[in-house]
């Protein structure tokens, strides 16, 4: 039977496969909200954290805005400190953002430290859930990331992190011999 985690996490693998990027399954699903990918370009060795969002947790028709939220649990926040230190491969996150037109979902492909200043992995308060959140203005070029661990706003001015929305083939495309 497939899930809906299969669908989403698909649509990343779709995405590698359609620019030659032959991933290999890095473990068996532990987790029914995530999935982890390793694979290697001849640009380097990736490991990719996929998580997904059916829909977004708001919209703004008025500002042309949606935010995605991703949850993590304290399972996922270890799990994340484990693979972290085990090789030198480069750690992505892959976000799926979710739409009900499928079409209009969006991937944003997110370095491991910028996840970082988003979340607390050695947190204290316990109590305190964390997250990732994903907001994409119409129009704009990138993606702008927040979290637990870093607001929205500071001071009434934008804290967000930027990522380009476009960013995957620049990150995992095959290199292209200038000969």
């Amino acid at each position: 039977m497939m899930t809906k985690g299969d669908f989403y996490c698909g649509a990343f693998l779709s995405f590698l496969l359609n620019n030659g990027i032959m991933p290999a399954l890095f473990e068996e699903r532990i987790d029914i909200n995530r999935k982890i990918y390793d694979f290697t370009t001849n640009k380097d060795d990736f490991r990719v954290y996929v998580k997904y969002s059916e829909k977004p947790s708001s919209e703004s028709e008025s500002k042309g805005s949606s935010i995605w939220n991703f949850p993590f649990t304290d399972i996922q926040l270890d799990e994340i400190k484990d693979i972290r230190s085990t090789d030198n491969k480069k750690l992505y996150f892959a976000f799926v953002c979710g739409r009900l037109s499928l079409n209009k979902s969006r991937i944003a492909l997110i370095s491991h430290d910028i996840v970082l200043q988003c979340i607390e992995l050695n947190r204290t308060a316990k109590y305190k859930d964390q997250s990732v959140k994903i907001r994409l203005i119409k129009g704009h070029w990138n993606f702008d990331v927040y979290g637990t661990k870093r607001a929205d706003k500071l001071e009434g001015q934008d804290n967000t992190l930027k990522v380009r929305v476009k960013n995957m083939d620049e990150i995992f495309g095959i290199k292209q011999d200038c000969g």
